[in-house]
């Protein structure tokens, strides 16, 4: 048998159930990422919405993202319906049952989705059909062709029968699969059908009759008459008909209270356990009886018959229940990782080791504003007076530029060269010599300053660049305050608790600057009348004073020392004004890098709350009825707190984690923004959880050599620490164990035992299959044999039980299958009916509940008690018999000029007639007409043959009459002896006989 297995949801319910079942496989993988399953599995989701497709956290695991490829999704848009109505010829899936049109007329073109009408899904799947048979062979393609893939699959079809999506599509689905992959042994096919479940939320009036209710009727009904052969649905691709003997192999239906009346939480506990139970199945493969259970190979007849001739109820319907005794082996991983993981967090957040806590979840406290205030950081961080005034460059060009000097230090140097060089020009009279050096600095001050045209035009061409500049800082210090945080020894409250420091700093600084500024012109007048009063004393040397003390020459130096003093405060003044308006630009910059600490800081603080949540959500006190987990959370504790107080250890797996997270965005990743950008909180969250299952596992491996293990850890050991020295607890154990694995059904008790007529031969009831899966243990081999052999003696002696070797170490699995059983086991069907039975009442309503017609032809889901037997079968002779006599029969209505069909007779000594709902013959004698119809066609038949028909010769006319209908049916049909018509007609010789009084007929 094939290993290959397509997952094929159909609406939201197959979807659900699809995403919990790659949830499954995830978890069960080891840490080399391999499964116990040897099944191979693809996926295939059909939905008219991509509401599922969107819960992107619902499709992770421990962060780890398992949603699904574009290839293995459909989502059918409803296409507008008008051209089809309007041309149904030109659409050849659709012509033959697309009537009545009239039905659509109340969706309008907004319609979402199906609408909880069946029609309207299948309409919509019709629509898309091609694309869904592509993608079917596509995805068994990939299965069939890959590594150690062979022909043939098991066909998993997911759906719920309550909305229109799913239930209005699954019959279509399964008949195109079928006719895709014909052969029912190389490609079965196993539908997993949700039945609507009791008092719906999404039912507002339960009272009155609701589609959600009928519609899982309606879909049974087709079903049904799909497997018994009475309904052969249309191609949708061409509009021929399909014609199989098998559609497929089995239906499992499931609701979400089980047979001990335990209910499960519609939405996410019904498709985990579903899921839980296809895995199941797919992986423990040695099972025989659950082969032969879905097969039906334990009854010779799999239908059970209305009149002992052609099939009615199809006995292919299953249902399923499951216990697990697990050691919650994953559940215990995702608790130590979110623990460890959330430690991490606090690293990268606060760095705040505390000896036997692990990482307290606050900072630690420093004093940054003194730390933002040292020589030495503002000089590293190019915030120094220097840098902001341009005193040194702070781009990398004007760093490099050896001829930058300090205004200090360059006047200086002017000076000190014009002074001497003025004082031997021979050409200059020394009356001059304070113009010629003071018209010389000028010129150096207004022109040459720096290369750039003086120093105005320096700092007005820098000007232009203060935002380059700004950002030059900006990222100076991003990068220096990121290889803090990468190398672990800052974390972002302190680099944010820093950044907060220099952003007031530089407030401080602005206002001092802007105070300096405002003081610089006084000090600039105080200088400049220096230099005139030195100036008159220079000017009033006299000849004697210039002849005998070169008086002259030491006023012309204090003079050069002076104007030095004047063109060192002017260009400070335009370094200050510079300064200051390159500050606000620089606190723009660190800003905005506080602002992306804050963000990568806001994205771990919840990333911590989510990893706090989902700790939170593991190993909770209370088991989920298909399961029982057996674990010891002090000893989880222990291995937890051993992993997150051992300093040098945390140390160095938080680093990992950092390191991963960095690496999220790039190889080069150098700064918070880069690093913002690069990341998502779904990716943080991601990384976070995956990279701590690693490290968990790792330091677990360890640190389980001194402490007890709580991974990888055998079931069969836990439960002999537990049972080892009480045989009596264990057996009830394990006879409780057997209890609790229900069906996910409430079985009608009164029709699981009820005998049906026309059904001699096949099997009464429901068959039962178990399957006990239980670990090898070599540890304890004694125990775990002892074990395997309790399991066998406390079987059900009326079930087909089969204990087998476990494939999963950690946990024991007992399934059990109800098989061979007719819809009308379910004990909510009664009560589907009604819902359904009111709509029909509703023409438009009945139509809209069946993809093709309104239903009334298919097979009843109920059997009909013997007294009803008997009555329908005298019912559709006595019809015969009516118009044999001429009292049903075809007429003209005059006021329409329409034919219709009429029964009439005398009643209180006059002509009665009464119209009959029905357009044809076969509508009649197939129709359903009132209870009080039927009682007077016999009672009036009944008096006709009294009165008329007494002599034996006058019945044998009658006969005869039956006989030639018979036999022209016989011959319209091509001498067809299975013709429908025929074979419906020939039946009903024997009960025609007794009502009209002859003996049955001699072959």
């Amino acid at each position: 048998m094939s290993n290959n297995h397509l997952i094929i949801g159909l609406g939201g319910t197959g979807g659900k159930v699809i995403r919990q079942l790659r949830k499954t496989i995830e978890r069960s993988k080891d840490a080399s990422g391999h499964s116990p399953s040897e099944a191979r599995f693809e996926f295939l989701y059909i939905d008219t919405s991509r509401d599922e497709l969107d819960k992107k956290e619902e499709w992770k695991v421990l962060g780890k993202e398992i949603d699904l490829d574009r290839s293995q999704y459909l989502i059918n848009e409803v296409s507008s319906v008008r051209p089809v109505l309007s041309d149904p010829n030109s659409f050849p899936g659709l012509k033959d049952w697309i009537e009545p049109r009239n039905v659509f007329d109340v969706f309008l073109a907004t319609t979402a989705g199906a609408a909880q009408r069946r029609k309207l899904g299948r309409l919509v799947f019709a629509q898309n059909a091609p694309s869904f048979v592509k993608a079917v062979e596509d995805r068994l393609a990939v299965l069939e062709s890959g590594p150690g893939g062979k022909v043939g699959a098991v066909i998993h079809v997911v759906c719920g029968l309550a909305g229109g999506t799913g239930s209005g599509s699954v019959v279509d689905a399964v008949a195109q699969i079928r006719h895709k992959c014909q052969d029912p042994n190389q490609y079965r096919i196993l539908i997993y059908a949700l039945l609507p479940e009791k008092n719906s939320r999404r039912v507002k009036d339960v009272a009155g009759f609701s589609p959600y209710y009928a519609n899982g009727y309606a879909a049974l009904s087709e079903l049904n008459a799909l497997a018994v052969g009475k309904y052969k649905p249309t191609n949708l691709l061409d509009g021929s008909r399909l014609n199989h003997d098998i559609y497929f192999n089995g239906c499992y239906l499931v609701n979400n209270v089980n047979e001990h009346n335990i209910q499960f939480e519609i939405e996410s506990e019904v498709p985990r356990i579903v899921a839980e139970f296809v895995f199941q199945k797919t992986m423990n493969k040695e099972w025989e009886g659950l082969g032969r259970a879905e097969k039906g190979e334990n009854d010779i007849k799999n239908f059970e018959s209305e009149d002992g001739a052609t099939k009615a109820r199809a006995k292919l319907f299953l249902s399923f229940g499951i216990k697990r005794v697990v050691v919650p082996e994953q559940e215990i991983k995702e608790f130590l990782a979110y623990g460890f993981a959330e430690h991490a967090a606090r690293q990268l957040m606060f760095n705040n080791f505390r000896q036997g806590e692990g990482y307290a979840n606050e900072a630690v406290e420093k004093d940054w504003g003194f730390e933002a205030r040292k020589p030495d950081t503002l000089q590293s961080l190019l915030l120094s007076d220097a840098h902001l005034t341009l005193e040194t460059g702070i781009l990398e060009d004007d760093a490099k530029n050896a001829s930058w000097k300090p205004p200090r230090e360059y006047w200086k140097q002017i000076v000190s060269l014009q002074v001497p060089n003025i004082q031997t020009d021979k050409t200059i009279e020394e009356t001059n010599w304070i113009h010629a050096l003071n018209t010389r600095l000028a010129k150096v001050f207004d022109e040459t300053y720096r290369s750039m045209g003086g120093v105005r035009k320096f700092y007005e061409v820098k000007g232009n660049a203060r935002l380059e500049m700004a950002r030059h800082i900006g990222r100076h210090i991003e990068k220096e305050l990121f290889a803090r945080w990468k190398s672990g020894t800052a974390s972002l409250i302190q680099l944010r608790q820093f950044t907060d420091a220099l952003v007031s700093m530089l407030d401080e600084r602005l206002a001092v600057l802007a105070e300096k500024t405002a003081k610089m012109p006084a000090e600039l007048k105080e200088v400049q009348g220096r230099v005139e009063w030195e100036s008159a004393q220079f000017n009033q040397v006299g000849f004697l004073g210039k002849l005998f003390n070169d008086r002259r020459r030491g006023l012309f130096s204090d003079i050069g020392f002076t104007l030095q003093e004047l063109y060192i405060l002017n260009t400070t003044y335009q370094g200050l004004k510079f300064a200051c308006g390159l500050i606000p630009f620089v606190k723009e910059q660190l800003l905005n890098l506080r602002s992306a600490i804050d963000g990568l800081h806001q994205n771990l603080v919840t990333a911590t709350e989510k990893v706090n949540f989902e700790r939170a959500a593991r190993l909770g006190p209370a088991d989920a009825a298909y399961q029982k987990r057996i674990f010891d959370q002090n000893a989880i504790n222990s291995i937890l707190k051993a992993i997150i107080t051992d300093e040098a250890a945390q140390a160095a797996r938080t680093q990992g984690v950092r390191q991963t997270l960095i690496g999220l965005a790039g190889t080069d990743v150098d700064s918070f923004e880069q690093l913002l950008q690069g990341i998502s909180l779904g990716s943080v969250i991601s990384t976070l959880s995956q990279e701590s299952a690693r490290i968990v596992e790792l330091a677990h491996a360890e640190i389980s050599k001194t402490l007890p293990p709580v991974l990888h850890v055998n079931i069969v050991e836990r439960l002999q620490k537990k049972y080892d020295a009480n045989p009596s607890g264990l057996r009830a154990f394990v006879a409780e164990l057997y209890d609790e694995a229900g069906s996910m059904l409430v079985f009608n008790r009164t029709e699981v035992d009820r005998s049906v007529a026309h059904n001699t031969g096949g099997s009464r009831g429901r068959t039962q299959t178990i399957g006990v899966f239980l670990p090898e243990c070599e540890n304890q081999k004694d125990f775990r044999n002892s074990l395997a052999a309790l399991f066998d003696a406390q079987r059900d002696p009326a079930s087909d039980t089969k204990v087998a070797v476990g494939k999963l170490s950690n946990q024991i699995v007992i399934i059990k299958i109800a098989s061979l059983m007719p819809a009308r086991f379910v004990e909510s069907l009664s009560e589907l009916k009604r819902h359904y039975d009111g709509l029909l009442a509703d023409d438009q309503e009945a139509f809209l509940l069946h993809g093709e017609g309104d239903g009334k032809k298919l097979p009843p889901l109920f059997a009909r008690s013997a007294a009803e037997v008997n009555a329908e079968a005298r019912r559709k002779p006595y019809l015969l018999i009516a118009r044999l006599l001429g009292m049903v029969k075809e007429r003209q209505n005059k006021a329409s000029g329409l034919m219709e069909w009429v029964f009439s007779y005398i009643s209180g000594g006059l002509p009665k007639v009464v119209v009959l709902n029905g357009k044809s013959w076969t509508n009649i004698i197939e129709g359903d007409h009132p209870a009080d119809l039927h009682a007077a066609i016999e009672k009036e038949i009944s008096k006709r043959i009294d009165a008329e028909y007494k002599h034996i010769d006058k019945k044998g006319e009658l006969r005869n009459a039956y006989q030639q209908m018979v036999m022209n049916r016989f011959i319209e049909s091509g001498e067809d002896d299975q013709d429908e018509e025929f074979v419906a007609l020939a039946a009903m010789q024997k009960p025609l006989l007794e009502i009209i009084g002859l003996p049955p007929q001699d072959d």
